[in-house]
């Protein structure tokens, strides 16, 4: 197969005369493939991060939650009191409901007393709106006196299946201390014997989303309902679970229309925190890499002005000749082509493989470093997750493989502006 003279001598640029490759193209090529193989594996954490939190986020969280904005207040507890008007309508729009009471609670086993979250549940209604059952280890359905824990929390407080733990609700423990105008407080003497619930451990469930499996305890609605002081029937909220989570537009305009006194609120605006603050974070580490890529873009500017350098007089014989500056231009703006893909095609290899065995690498770091690469406490989530995305990557080679060719635009130009006669008497 014969080669254009562009690509012939492109191609022959790249290497010295006496060896087989050159370590100022090695060094060329490695720019763009450490920039394209960091790229890669930070967009690919963060796409992870994103849909492993939505997915955890989903399992635990129903779809559409309605909350009391202007209900009675019970105990401190904003609270619905008929929720039978509100699961009658989902079930009109074919979306299973369940009401919840849930509230901080204090958690004691012996002298162990942490600050925990209960959700009182009908285990069986529960069951259709969240995954819960599906990660319990023991009994998922709960009577009175019974509870699930996370994982985390049984760890922390040091109890498994069968054992007891007492539940302290926190509106019952300080009633009798009133807040006068003046600004003083004011403890008053009852006659009211405070006892706190008791509850039996019948399992224990892992949800991989460290902040549910440390802090959440379920128990059952009635009792719940009897820690807290609320009338059975009544509910702090109702959720519910549709066939699309991504499309509930129908669905909310449909309650918030049917009960405007209510607060409905989706998954999505429920954590709308913290999906921004994932996606900005996203971006602007992209746009901070990407200037590794730029940097690379700099050295292979430089490898072709010293290689434009190093032919002038080759370059001026060939003008000298009859080529074009056209024809000249393309020879140099082939070689950053080149460069380019050899460095992308290597930073792409390099970045997958990375994330492929980021558990491993994180594993081996962590014990050479003596620290933990990846703390479940801080990042919610119980391994590094990742997701390559073929829009991320497309970009990603897109936009190096773009740079590079950008610059070598300089060289080119310098060449293809380069005077023959000037350049062989300047040789002479």
């Amino acid at each position: 197969m014969k080669l254009t003279a562009d690509i012939f001598l492109a191609l022959r640029y790249l290497r010295p005369k006496r060896t087989f490759v050159s370590i100022i193209t090695l060094l060329s090529i490695l720019g763009p493939a450490l920039g394209v193989g960091v790229l890669i594996i930070v967009t690919s954490v963060m796409s992870g991060f994103d849909r492993d939190i939505r997915r955890q986020i989903l399992a635990m969280q129903a779809h559409i939650q309605v909350q009391p904005a202007f209900a009675s207040i019970t105990d401190n507890h904003a609270v619905i009191t008929d929720t039978n008007p509100i699961l009658d309508k989902m079930a009109e729009l074919h979306i299973q409901g369940a009401p919840l009471i849930e509230s901080p609670v204090l958690l004691q086993s012996r002298d162990n007393i942490q600050i925990k979250y209960v959700r009182g549940i009908d285990p069986a209604l529960e069951a259709s709106v969240t995954d819960v059952a599906e990660h319990v280890r023991g009994r998922y359905k709960i009577t009175e006196g019974e509870a699930l824990i996370g994982s985390e929390m049984a760890y922390a407080m040091g109890v498994g299946i069968g054992d007891r733990i007492l539940v302290h609700a926190p509106q019952k423990l300080t009633r009798n201390i009133k807040w006068p105008e003046d600004g003083t407080v004011k403890v008053q003497e009852t006659d009211t014997v405070y006892l706190p619930e008791e509850v039996t451990v019948a399992g224990i469930f892992t949800m991989g989303l460290y902040e549910y499996d440390s802090t959440m305890l379920f128990m059952h609605i009635d009792q719940a309902a009897q820690l807290f002081g609320i009338d059975w029937g009544a509910a702090t909220s109702i959720h519910a679970r549709t066939p699309d989570p991504f499309a509930l537009e129908k669905e909310t305009a449909t309650l918030r229309e049917a009960f405007p006194e209510y607060r409905i609120v989706t998954w999505q605006e429920a954590n709308r925190q913290l999906f921004s603050a994932l996606r900005v974070e996203k971006n602007l580490m992209f746009l901070v890499l990407s200037f590794i890529v730029i940097v690379a873009a700099f050295c292979i500017a430089g490898t072709l002005i010293t290689v434009v350098t190093q032919k002038t007089r080759e370059i001026a014989i060939l003008k000298a000749v009859g080529m074009g500056g056209m024809m000249v231009a393309r020879i140099f703006m082939l070689q950053g082509a080149i460069i380019g893909l050899l460095g992308t095609l290597l930073g792409l290899t390099l970045g997958t493989l990375v994330v492929h065995y980021r558990n491993q690498v994180a594993a081996v770091l962590a014990q050479v470093m003596g620290v933990e690469i990846f703390p479940k406490e801080l990042y919610h989530l119980s391994q590094i997750p990742a997701l390559i995305k073929p829009s991320d990557l497309a970009l990603i080679i897109s936009l190096a493989f773009v740079i590079c060719i950008l610059a070598s635009l300089l060289p080119a130009l310098y060449a293809s502006l380069l005077s023959p006669a000037r350049a062989l008497q300047d040789e002479n």
